[in-house]
């Protein structure tokens, strides 16, 4: 990988290697197993690392048809690991590709050719490398320079598991709290040693809840509203709905929407008293192949891009957020399809505050549209339709410790783009308003979220 990837000018790389570079990292919201960092997990090979965790890799390897034995099947790790080196040379021109080649720089000071760099070489020194101190879970992330990360915690999980890990606290993941379930209050019951016999207690169970997960150090939580998302306003009426679902009956689609619409309303509220940001992942087409499902699990990869949003849904559900008495969390919407970015990045003029640089924006990029092309659209529509040195920059959305090279290649990505805007006269800029911007962007904005300061 060349000093100057993405950097085409002299603007790019002096933002880049003067301004970006050397910024600690802070990513609010990823997979992280929370186990493997607690444990200090250490990984056997190259494959336990890089490849069985990443259905981004999965993906890749799907499509160029390689059988699933071979991905998430009963293939040994080597196996995975020659395949997998198999197709990256095909991979050019797929953000893998770049990923890859920066992932074994960054972490094994390796300069990977794909193609040419012979794969038992690799397996073998990697390996090697693996076993000697420091390269245990959190040594490999501390290489990337985290200053602070928030994995992925359910409403059910112990958000203290992470007390021992500096630098690292829960993002709670409020699917499962909207999306009732049995299991779900059946396990709050056992972890709080409370009946859960009405909706208000149900309320009152996940107010202490969230109140454990603030003590833990949690800033952020985050919901996921799949393709087909409507949004009810309350019409009174689901206290009985939550006494129907106690007493067993299956609602029909019309109830569960109008429940799940009142308790998504209810957390934006008790997320606003607490100054968290509330991240709404909104579009993934999850139900595609029902062989995949079976295969690989429901994070298996495989997933598709929905619809475009119901802006009418949308902005009447932040509208009825805004009117809690706490009044609207910060929120940062992810669409995952490109189509809608220009009408999520508007609303960051439709929902304010006093004093909040921010209050509701479009976030970066966001899973089959983190790469150079989609992370373009994103900066030129935050730009173009709201105010670019509010965004909060990038997250990795990942479970692979490898991914937070993504960081890098993020601010390769907009160090290039404004560097190129900056050359052709499009903005005017002293070198100090582009610094500014860059850390603001790359770093300071977020920062300023998870230490809730105004």
């Amino acid at each position: 990988m060349k000093e100057n990837f993405l950097l085409n000018n002299q603007t790019s790389q002096w933002l880049f290697h003067e301004c970006a570079e050397n910024l600690p990292i802070i990513d609010f919201h990823n997979h992280l197993n929370v186990q493997d960092l607690a444990a200090g997990r250490k990984y056997n090979n190259i494959a336990d690392l890089w490849i069985k965790c990443d259905p981004y890799k999965h993906r890749a390897m799907r499509i160029c048809g390689v059988d699933e034995s071979y991905i998430t099947g009963n293939a040994g790790d080597k196996e995975k690991f020659d395949v997998w080196m198999g197709i990256l040379p095909g991979l050019m021109g797929n953000p893998l590709y770049d990923w890859s080649i920066l992932e074994m720089k960054r972490i094994f000071q390796i300069d990977l050719r794909p193609g040419i760099t012979d794969p038992d070489w690799l397996w073998q020194e990697t390996g090697r490398i693996l076993q000697t101190a420091g390269y245990d879970a959190l040594g490999i992330l501390s290489k990337f320079n985290v200053e602070y990360a928030s994995p992925c915690m359910e409403i059910t999980d112990d958000p203290k598991v992470l007390n021992s890990t500096p630098n690292f606290t829960p993002s709670l993941r409020g699917d499962s709290i909207v999306n009732l379930s049995a299991g779900t209050i059946h396990m709050l019951e056992n972890i709080t040693g409370k009946r859960i016999i009405s909706l208000e207690s149900y309320l009152d169970t996940l107010r202490e809840r969230v109140s454990e997960f603030d003590a833990a150090g949690c800033r952020f939580s985050d919901h996921a509203l799949d393709n087909g998302f409507f949004y009810d306003s309350d019409d009174g009426n689901n206290g009985k709905r939550f006494d129907e679902f106690l007493q067993g009956r299956l609602l029909d689609e019309n109830d569960r929407r109008k429940l799940s619409s009142f308790l998504l309303r209810f957390l934006a509220q008790e997320y606003a008293s607490r100054k968290w940001t509330m991240q709404l992942h909104i579009g993934a087409q999850r139900r595609t192949s029902t062989r995949l499902l079976k295969a690989a699990g429901p994070a298996g990869g495989f997933a598709g891009i929905g619809n475009c949003c119901s802006a009418e849904s949308l902005t009447r559900m932040l509208d009825d957020m805004e009117q809690n008495p706490s009044g609207l969390p910060s929120v940062i919407l992810f669409p995952l399809n490109p189509a809608d970015n220009a009408l999520m990045a508007v609303l960051s003029g439709s929902y304010t505050e006093a004093g909040t640089a921010g209050k509701v924006q479009l976030g970066t990029a966001w899973w089959w549209c983190d790469h150079l092309f989609g992370m373009h659209q994103v900066f030129e529509t935050v730009a173009s339709f709201s105010v670019l040195s509010t965004f909060l920059g990038m997250t990795t959305d990942s479970r692979s410790l490898l991914s937070f090279v993504r960081h890098e290649y993020f601010r390769r990505a907009f160090c290039g783009w404004l560097g190129k805007k900056v050359e052709c006269g499009e903005f005017l800029a002293s070198p100090e308003q582009l610094k500014q911007l860059v850390q603001d962007v790359c770093y300071n904005n977020v920062k300023k979220r998870y230490l809730r300061a105004e």
